[in-house]
């Protein structure tokens, strides 16, 4: 970010955050001023144009001090409400001209009151500004409004689509700059962040028994407060409706997001102690559905299988979004399993399992299992079971079944899938269709994935954008 003035201190190669902050302090003792003053000196002298850009500066290790580029992302930096009504209002790109960080991350990273930068970031997110859009570093708004607060203008983010999970080019998501940031109220900022959000002490208790592998304590817990089985954890409200929002105590056990670095040897006697106290029917078929599609393996500390068994021994229905779950994600060896079972096999699963059954199943398929088929045979790289859909009728322009805000196209994109991209074109495959989740072509998620043949093949195909 430019200074008023060409730079008069040059950072070192690897600078430290510590010696950083030592010399705003040694800096306001030598000239008698308020630290916050001084930081805000320091920063102009080393090329930036607040404190809060220089501290990212020295934790990134490699960010310029390169303008905002644009006057709306100047006014958002400055959070002028004023100026940014009038730059959208004559037409100004609410996401910026091209610049690395848009005019959301700049007023996200202000220096302004938090009322001023609220207000602006209110203007702009409704104005249609993206806030999953990268900025420098692989950065969100979420992240510099994580680092920096306040919490109120973390969740107007959420509220706006942006993705707490999102990380950085270092992989750090916005609960790891909320954990290093100056915030006045961090506390409250990583409380949001780290999910699923426990508020109930005795929830937390339980869930920590889980994770620990505890399960005389679990049991005493449970015998203590058998609402416990009943109940969620309710998290904050600006959250969507995703697949582990409010989640129940048995959930857990599936390690579905990964909350256990390390699966207890005891995790299915576990379950077996907390369904002998009464779990419902639905929380049983949903950690059925958790466990199918978490990725462990059988043959990882040998849980997914013993799971399974136990959870369908105790009557776990799989429903067929749970098998569509699993297959979307790799995770065959539950499918399989299945099968093994009893279970009937579906033109879904034949599709992704590449079944020499699947043409004899496609004669009487619904329009439904159809698109499901070649969604998952694509996910699979099945390339003849995607081959036997297209000729059956399933359009290659319609979302995927679990990844929804993506086509086939995507998909094979960033499988890197050249064959089966030359078969989704060859069967009128829209080379220019958008996602709704990053808003890329297929030829963007293959370059911005750096696969390298797809993007190679995609842009032949369009070479105005080669």
């Amino acid at each position: 970010m430019a200074p008023t003035s060409a730079p008069r201190r040059r950072l070192p190669s690897n600078p430290s955050e510590e010696h950083v902050r030592k010399q705003a302090k040694r800096l306001a003792k030598a000239n008698d001023l308020r630290l916050a003053a001084a930081q805000r000196q320091l920063a102009s002298e080393y090329g930036y144009r607040t404190w809060a850009a220089l501290m990212r500066a020295v934790a990134d290790g490699s960010r310029s001090a390169d303008d905002h580029g644009s006057p709306l992302a100047e006014a958002a930096a400055r959070a002028d409400e004023t100026a940014v009504r009038a730059l959208l209002l004559r037409g100004d790109s609410v996401d910026g001209n091209g610049e690395v960080d848009t005019p959301l991350w700049c007023v996200c990273d202000s220096d302004a009151l938090a009322e001023q930068r609220i207000a602006v970031a209110k203007i702009l997110l409704e104005a249609g500004a993206s806030p999953r859009r990268d900025c420098d570093g692989g950065l969100t708004a979420l992240h510099a409004a994580a680092r920096r607060g306040p919490r109120s203008l973390v969740e107007l983010l959420i509220r706006h689509g942006a993705l707490s999970w999102q990380g950085d080019r270092r992989g750090r998501t916005a609960l790891d700059h909320a954990r290093k940031g100056a915030a006045d109220d961090r506390d409250l900022i990583v409380e949001l962040l780290d999910r699923p959000v426990m508020r109930d002490p005795r929830f937390r208790a339980a869930v920590g028994c889980i994770h620990s592998g505890n399960l005389d304590a679990l049991c005493r817990t449970l015998d203590q407060h058998p609402e416990l089985l009943n109940q969620r954890a309710i998290e904050p409200d600006c959250y969507p409706r995703d697949y582990f929002r409010d989640p129940k105590l048995f959930w857990f056990i599936a390690n579905n997001p990964t909350l256990m670095r390390r699966v207890p040897a005891n995790i299915v006697a576990i379950g077996e102690a907390m369904i002998a106290r009464g779990v419902a029917q639905s929380d049983l078929d949903y950690t059925l559905e958790l466990v199918m599609s978490s990725g462990q393996r059988s043959t990882e500390e040998n849980r997914q299988g013993p799971l399974l068994a136990m959870l369908i021994g105790a009557g776990a229905t799989a429903t067929p979004q749970a098998i569509a779950m699993a297959l979307a994600h790799w995770c065959l060896e539950p499918i399989e399993t299945l099968l093994a079972r009893g279970h009937a096999l579906t033109v879904p699963i034949a599709a992704a399992l590449d079944r020499r059954e699947l043409a004899t199943l496609l004669r009487h398929v619904s329009p439904e299992d159809l698109q499901s088929g070649l969604g998952l045979a694509v996910i699979n790289r099945r390339l003849d079971a995607a081959r036997l859909c297209l000729e059956a009728g399933a359009n290659p322009n319609q979302p995927l079944p679990v990844h929804r805000h993506s086509q086939p196209l995507h998909q094979a994109a960033i499988n890197d899938d050249v064959p089966m991209l030359k078969l989704l074109v060859a069967h009128g495959a829209r080379l220019n269709t958008r996602d709704t989740l990053w808003d890329s072509t297929p030829l963007g998620w293959a370059r911005h994935q750096k696969k390298f043949a797809a993007a190679d093949y995609l842009a032949s195909l369009q070479p105005e954008q080669a």
